[in-house]
């Protein structure tokens, strides 16, 4: 009854989402004009941090020190961007951010609303944090054990949008109702729409 009850009062402004100031002005005042990435090192690191987003870390950056190698002094090869400095970029440019919350190593449960304060699982009573680190840091240092990932809807949604053939896809529903509405009014069968609208 705690998660419900801390549902019903949530906003995206709570600190639990862990949504940073840009996301959330961005959520209220949606960026309307499409992408436009000019400097080519940027563009290299954007597109190959999408085409790899099933791979490594490591993997990455092996790739980027070796387009940096092969073609030296190619236009923008010196802005070839970091694993952590592609994915800030992608979050300034798109709004799209990852939220993250610690986790029980064993997935039982996440440490977020009434169990955010928790040290160890409520269920499996293994600890939040990563144990060995904790020792070696004699108690000073805190890593979770285990994080999952979300990505929020909202700024996916109003990334499609500023693309004009995306957004025009994305009215594909709408599109399709209407036509079928206008064809039930033809038909004289809009007895049945209205019926339905209503219900």
């Amino acid at each position: 009854m705690e998660f419900v009850s801390a549902l019903s009062v949530a906003t995206l402004e709570d600190p639990v989402t862990k949504l940073s100031t840009h996301t959330l002005e961005c959520l209220c005042n949606p960026p309307r004009q499409p992408l436009h990435i000019d400097n080519p090192g940027h563009h290299h690191s954007i597109s190959v941090y999408l085409a790899m987003e099933h791979s490594s870390k490591d993997a990455y950056e092996k790739i980027c020190r070796s387009t940096a190698r092969n073609f030296l002094g190619a236009l923008g090869i010196e802005d070839i961007l970091s694993f952590h400095s592609v994915e800030n970029i992608i979050a300034s440019l798109t709004g799209v951010e990852k939220v993250q919350h610690d986790m029980c190593v064993n997935s039982c449960a996440a440490f977020t609303g009434p169990y955010s304060a928790l040290d160890r699982c409520l269920l499996c009573e293994t600890s939040r944090w990563n144990e060995e680190l904790l020792q070696g840091m004699h108690g000073q240092s805190k890593v979770p054990a285990k994080k999952f990932t979300t990505i929020p809807l909202g700024p996916q949604l109003q990334a499609l949008y500023r693309d004009p053939n995306l957004a025009h896809q994305m009215q594909y529903l709408h599109e399709c109702t209407q036509q079928i509405i206008a064809e039930l009014q033809d038909t004289g069968s809009i007895s049945l729409v209205d019926d339905i609208t209503a219900g």
